[in-house]
């Protein structure tokens, strides 16, 4: 009953942002994950009502612009409690954009999710499966680069296990592969 669409993500937020409050406060020398899913922006489109209204393009504009705020805060946090230097943060999606949104943000705000890829979400072409995958870890990732390899979301957990110097079970992840070496230019 007390589950409200339009504030989830906010609490979300709250609840990450004291999760690495606590974290620095009780074990500030141990590393940590943080796996921060947010509803944003996956339809309907319910933004909490201080974003609402905040964009000219409509309710999923709005919901955009609160995911971006999300984000954000996130990173802010991680910089105010001198954890940025030293953190890896990975900014993904599971798929591409879902077709109402694609179709009224196309036809009514000039925008388009998936461009320039052709599709949606749930469909066999690109637009439904290339996302973008950022990724911000000073000192090991040079800012503002790209490249241009496909990768999975599958290929996180063999990227994080290289990364921390782990090995996982032949019979788990069999489908990753790790992506360090592109993360770090080499």
């Amino acid at each position: 009953d007390n589950f409200k669409h339009e504030e989830v993500d906010l609490v979300f937020l709250d609840k990450s942002k004291s999760f690495l409050e606590q974290h620095v406060k009780s074990t500030p020398d141990k590393p940590f994950f943080l796996y921060h899913a947010m509803q944003a922006v996956h339809l309907p489109s319910f933004a909490a009502d201080r974003f609402k209204g905040k964009t000219n393009a409509g309710p999923h504009g709005d919901f955009i612009f609160e995911m971006d705020y999300i984000v954000g805060e996130l990173l802010k946090t991680l910089d105010r409690l001198g954890l940025a230097d030293n953190t890896l943060v990975m900014f993904a999606s599971d798929n591409g954009p879902e077709v109402p949104t694609v179709l009224h943000m196309r036809s009514t705000h000039q925008h388009d999710g998936a461009r320039p890829w052709r599709g949606v979400k749930r469909d066999q072409w690109e637009g439904g499966h290339r996302t973008p995958f950022i990724v911000r870890w000073p000192g090991k990732v040079k800012a503002n680069t790209t490249t241009d390899q496909l990768m999975s979301l599958t290929a996180v957990m063999a990227t994080c296990a290289e990364i921390i110097g782990t090995d996982f079970p032949d019979d788990a992840a069999e489908d990753s592969y790790s992506m360090l070496g592109v993360l770090l230019g080499t």
